[in-house]
C-alpha cells in the first residue's frame, strides 16, 4: 500500500465529506460501500445528523457482534488446544 496521504470525497446521506487518507482504493471502496449499505435504509426519513448518529450506532453494533464472534472462536481454539 502506498502510504502517501491523498484527498478523497465520501458521501454519507445527503452530504459529501472531504478527508485525507492513506487508504488504497480497494479499502476505501469497502468502507464507502459499507457506509452506503448502512445508510440506505434510513435515507429520506432522517436529517443528516440523525443519519450519522444511527450509522455510528449501527457500526458500533456490528463491531460488538464481530468482537463476540471472534472471542468465541478464540475460546474454541484454546479449548481444542488444551490451553
Amino acid at each position: 500500500m502506498d502510504a502517501s496521504l491523498r484527498e478523497v470525497t465520501i458521501r454519507i446521506g445527503k452530504k459529501s465529506y472531504f478527508l485525507k487518507t492513506t487508504l488504497d482504493d480497494e479499502s476505501l471502496k469497502g468502507i464507502t460501500d459499507l457506509s452506503a449499505d448502512i445508510t440506505r435504509e434510513f435515507e429520506g426519513s432522517l436529517d443528516q445528523e440523525n443519519l450519522l448518529l444511527l450509522s455510528c450506532l449501527q457500526l458500533t453494533w456490528l463491531l460488538e457482534k464481530l468482537g463476540r464472534k471472534l472471542e468465541r472462536s478464540l475460546d474454541d481454539i484454546r479449548e481444542k488446544e488444551g490451553l
